[in-house]
Formats: C-alpha cells, sequence, structure tokens
C-alpha cells in the first residue's frame, strides 16, 4: 500500500518525483549521446548535411519526456498541448499552445458550430463577406490568426492523433538522429 501511494504521489507531479526524472535523464542522456556522435561525425569530415538536425539539450529533452508523462497523468497538461509546444509544424504560429489544444479536443459537432460562430463573426463585422462560405470566412480567420489554410489546420490541429503525438514526443528524435545518419551516408556515397 505504501508504494502504491507513493506512486500515485509521483504521477500527481512527474516533474517533483526523482525516479522519473531519473529514467527521464538516462533517457535523454542515450539520445543526446546518440545524436552527438552523428553531429562529431559531420564536423570531422566537414559534411554539410543541411537537414536541420541539431544536437540535443540534454535536460531540456529530459523536460520533454516528462512533460510527456505528464499528459498522462490525471489533472496534467493536455497531449494536445504538449504536442503542439514541442512538435507542432513550423508553419503553424503557436503562441499557445493550451488555446490550440481546445481545439484538438473537440468532437466534429463542436469544430462544425466553431466554424459557424467565426462566419457569423466575420459577416457581423464585415457586411461584404454575406456571400462568402463559412468554411471561407473561418479560413481568413484561420489563416490571419495562426498562419495556416483551415484544411491544414484541420489536419494538423483538429484531427489530433494521439498516437502519432506519442510517436512524435517520445520517438522523434530518435527518428531524426537516425536519419541524420542516412543522409550522413548519402553524403558521402
Amino acid at each position: 500500500m505504501k508504494q502504491l501511494r507513493k506512486a500515485k504521489k509521483e504521477l500527481t507531479n512527474p516533474h517533483e518525483s526523482e525516479r522519473l526524472n531519473a529514467v527521464a535523464e538516462v533517457f535523454a542522456e542515450i539520445e543526446r549521446a546518440q545524436r552527438a556522435a552523428v553531429m562529431d561525425q559531420r564536423d570531422a569530415l566537414d559534411l554539410d548535411a543541411e537537414d536541420g538536425v541539431e544536437r540535443i539539450d540534454a535536460e531540456e529533452r529530459k523536460t520533454e519526456v516528462v512533460d510527456l508523462v505528464d499528459a498522462y497523468t490525471p489533472g496534467g497538461r493536455s497531449l494536445a498541448d504538449v504536442w503542439l509546444e514541442r512538435c507542432a509544424p513550423d508553419a503553424l504560429d503557436v503562441d499557445d499552445p493550451t488555446t490550440l489544444g481546445h481545439y484538438a479536443e473537440m468532437s466534429g459537432e463542436e469544430w462544425e458550430q466553431q466554424i459557424s460562430r467565426w462566419a457569423d463573426s466575420y459577416r457581423a463585422q464585415a457586411p461584404g463577406t454575406l456571400d462568402e462560405t463559412d468554411r471561407e470566412l473561418a479560413d481568413h480567420h484561420v489563416e490571419g490568426q495562426w498562419g495556416v489554410s483551415l484544411d491544414r489546420f484541420e489536419a494538423e490541429v483538429v484531427e489530433f492523433d494521439r498516437q502519432r503525438a506519442l510517436t512524435d514526443l517520445l520517438a522523434g528524435p530518435s527518428e531524426a538522429t537516425e536519419q541524420a545518419v542516412k543522409t550522413n551516408t548519402e553524403v558521402l556515397a
């Protein structure tokens, strides 16, 4: 029973858990060392890969891993918030992941109602938009607010995929390192 209480306490606030932080630190250090080896190889061979892969900050990565655990605990941030903060496409302007996370949590019906609200708001402010469809007006709003089209916003945020998010957050750096190794091989060939 004592261990159960301790585990519950650790999951209540993963950032305060010594055990979770220790595991995350080991995980982050493994990823950092692997990435460093690839980057050192590039430096030693004067490779210009231009693939955007950079060295991993182990402390930052540890925080990312603990944030992921926090997203799976009661009262923690949502997985959508964590993914949007850490992995959202560059084109998507993410000042406030929580606001965007709200859209990721919407049902299809709620999302259609949101599109209608944006359209109604535009029509009230600009009577010249009466001929545009709700989706066209929502597209204007989303483009202005987050820098992407409505279709892209729906694909990246509204149709949020928990499995893809988990993979991106947990395996993303390792996958990028693997791709960097392949890029090094191609550049050397």
